[in-house]
């Protein structure tokens, strides 16, 4: 018996194929997925809109991308944005340096080194009406804040960062994550509040820190210098026995840039002349009671999308040669036609507008030749529910007419998407519940958080070369094909199961996911469940667009443990190295350098198979014969999640997690389910 998964279609190659369902799962719900495309939040705030856009630079930079609308310019600000960082020394009692670079700014830093900071272990009051705001006022006979953090704040979602495994979980309760807490608090106003997943850590950084100071070291680093760790620092001549070279860190650089921030010790803010090296030479500077370099601030500036400006650099003179006359601007040289490069790109179709951000080109994020990103979401055709996402480079004009940025001398085909970028896009769309994802990109991945009014859809990948054909049907079939174009794109086409139409086999998770460039035939699995093995095909023009070059191709396959365990039987998702086996063969002629690699790994099996030669290659996958469930284990396996329901009065709350505990005041009530 062979039941395919999803029928085989062109899908993706400007998306022109017609998507099938299987049998219309149980909790099918209406989806009335707009078939123009979705218009940005901020401009209809609505359930279908994009949210926003969100760029991850090869050098680590998150670069939050703004909405501006055809014909408004990309707004500009302060070069500083207002907001100052350098780093602090941290001192022990004896004044020697303990610490010499924890990064803040100038609202922590004056907090820090005022000398009359108090700092305050709230563990007992997390959980609780009575814990603090930032901003609040201290009674210190009553001993209580006058504005407090609301009781249902305590169960909401956060990111949790391990420190021990370093990893992060999304979706952890608060009181879940955090087990103590302390607040610094100047002139009977709460200024900061750190939070910890250590139980113990709040009261014993409390009683550190005020055994400690701190050093404000702004000045020091715009001579490009720091403390050495182990230096002495002398309170009154306000110098340290030894420096070193100042070092920067890189979340601070790459915020900067973001932010606009003015970092000490950077070259635009550097004295001139530079102040010599020497101990003795160190600027005054401020000492005063201090918290500890391993504690994350909880006022720390967030990246915004109000960048920074670009600055505009200064007319540069122009360089001086025979018959110069002094005071006079040269003639303007003719343009020499043999060193005439062609534009990097043409303007298309005219578009609604862009995310971009006003650093766009000091981020280097223009070095291919545009300015900005659209993202087309909306309906794949007017026949189906399915969510197709589309990311299109733009290009803006001198009357910020906003068009696609295609190649040059050919409009209709859009410009090569940067590689080195991953690209995040948050999509609201209704209740929307994935079948299957298939997506042209690398390293995809879709994740959906329902929100009340809305599903929330989030896309993240990088753009992947896909050969596009002429003739689908005659181009992807042999090994004569050539490719009209070869363009790097980034789409993503997202298959409820719960539409009408439907998609899924009763049972599955519905986050079967796959991807590749092969868009002239590119289906998901086909399941033999007699054999026990999943084949598909991923197709595309044999040459490149030169005729000669050979396009090569990768599949990806994702099937979480619990489908693989349905579908192939596998019911110890650690064998999938050693019980299933990939092949690799293709329609005409063979195939080269393909790589099959299986693992197993947070909560999935991933079959990754690349460096494969097109035309039409076929895949698949085989449990061997005889398979038994092995002992070995995966260390990355979850521990399973369960559900508590606690009581206070006549307030309820539902606390989920791998050990769920009830916030304080909170008495588990029922089972664990």
């Amino acid at each position: 018996m062979r039941t395919s998964l999803i029928a085989r279609g062109s899908i993706l190659a400007l998306l022109a194929g017609l998507f099938v369902g299987s049998a219309l799962p149980s909790h099918a719900a209406t989806l009335r997925v707009p078939k123009t495309a979705f218009a940005a939040c901020a401009q209809i705030n609505g359930i279908y809109c994009v949210e926003s856009v969100l760029l991850k630079t090869a050098q680590g930079q998150s670069v939050p991308l703004m909405w501006v609308p055809n014909g408004n310019p990309v707004p500009q600000q302060p070069a500083n944005a207002g907001i100052s960082f350098a780093p602090m020394a941290e001192l022990n009692a004896a004044k020697t340096v303990i610490g010499n670079g924890w990064w803040t700014d100038q609202y922590q830093r004056d907090v820090l080194t005022s000398g009359t900071a108090v700092f305050m272990d709230v563990t007992n009051l997390i959980g609780t009406g009575s814990f603090p705001v930032q901003g609040a006022k201290y009674d210190s006979v009553k001993k209580t804040f006058d504005t407090t953090r609301p009781t249902d704040s305590w169960t909401a979602p956060v990111t949790c960062f391990d420190p021990v495994t370093k990893i992060s979980t999304p979706g952890v309760a608060w009181t879940s994550c955090f087990k103590s807490a302390l607040v610094i608090i100047k002139d009977g106003e709460v200024k900061m509040e750190f939070d910890y997943t250590d139980a113990t850590k709040g009261a014993s950084e409390s009683k550190r820190f005020a055994t400690e100071t701190f050093v404000d070291l702004k000045d020091l680093a715009n001579t490009q210098q720091q403390p050495d760790f182990g230096a002495k620092y002398d309170p009154v001549a306000k110098t340290f026995s030894k420096l070193v070279p100042l070092v920067i860190p890189i979340w601070v650089t790459n915020n900067s840039l973001i932010n606009g921030w003015d970092v000490a010790g950077t070259v635009t803010t550097l004295p001139s002349p530079v102040a010599s090296p020497g101990a003795s030479a160190a600027p005054s500077v401020a000492a005063s009671p201090t918290a500890s370099a391993t504690a994350t601030p909880a006022a720390s500036p967030a990246a915004t999308t109000s960048a920074a400006a670009t600055p505009t650099p200064g007319s540069t003179p122009a360089a001086a040669g025979p018959g110069a006359v002094p005071g006079v601007a040269p003639a303007p040289l003719a343009p020499n036609a043999s060193t005439n490069v062609a534009p990097p790109a043409e303007a298309g179709r005219a578009l609604a507008g862009h995310w971009t951000t006003p650093l766009w080109n000091t981020l280097n994020l223009g070095q291919l030749g545009y300015d900005g990103l659209y993202v087309e979401a909306k309906a794949a055709n007017e026949f189906s529910n399915n969510l197709f996402i589309d990311v299109l480079p733009t290009l803006t004009d001198a009357s910020n007419k906003v068009n696609l940025a295609s190649q040059p001398g050919s409009k209709g085909y859009a410009l090569n998407l940067d590689p080195d970028i991953t690209i995040q896009v948050n999509v609201r769309t209704g209740d929307m519940k994935t079948g299957v994802t298939v997506a042209v990109g690398v390293d995809t991945t879709v994740l959906t958080q329902n929100r009340g009014d809305y599903t929330l859809v989030t896309v993240e990948g990088s753009a992947v070369t896909v050969p596009l054909a002429t003739d689908p049907a005659n181009d992807c079939s042999t090994e004569t094909g050539v490719a009209k174009a070869n363009v790097r794109q980034f789409q993503t086409l997202i298959i409820p199961q719960n539409d009408q139409s439907g998609f899924g086999i009763d049972g599955t998770t519905g986050n079967l996911y796959v991807g590749s460039n092969g868009v002239c035939s590119l289906s998901t699995p086909t399941w033999d469940a007699t054999n026990k093995i999943f084949s598909w095909e991923a197709s595309a023009p044999h040459f490149a667009a030169d005729g000669q070059t050979v396009n090569q191709g990768f599949y990806k396959a994702v099937i979480p443990f619990k489908d693989a365990a349905l579908l192939f039987g596998l019911t110890n998702p650690a064998d999938a190295t050693t019980a299933l086996t990939v092949s690799l063969s293709t329609q005409a002629g063979g195939t080269t350098s393909a790589i099959s690699v299986i693992s197993a790994k947070n909560n999935n099996i991933i079959i990754d198979v690349s460096g494969f030669n097109y035309s039409r290659p076929k895949l698949s996958i085989k449990l061997k014969k005889g398979y038994k469930p092995s002992k070995a284990k995966i260390a990355s396996l979850p521990q399973p999640k369960v559900t508590v329901t606690c009581a206070l009065g006549a307030s309820t709350k539902k606390v989920t997690g791998t050990k769920p505990v009830c916030p304080k005041g909170f008495k588990q009530i029922g089972p664990r389910v």
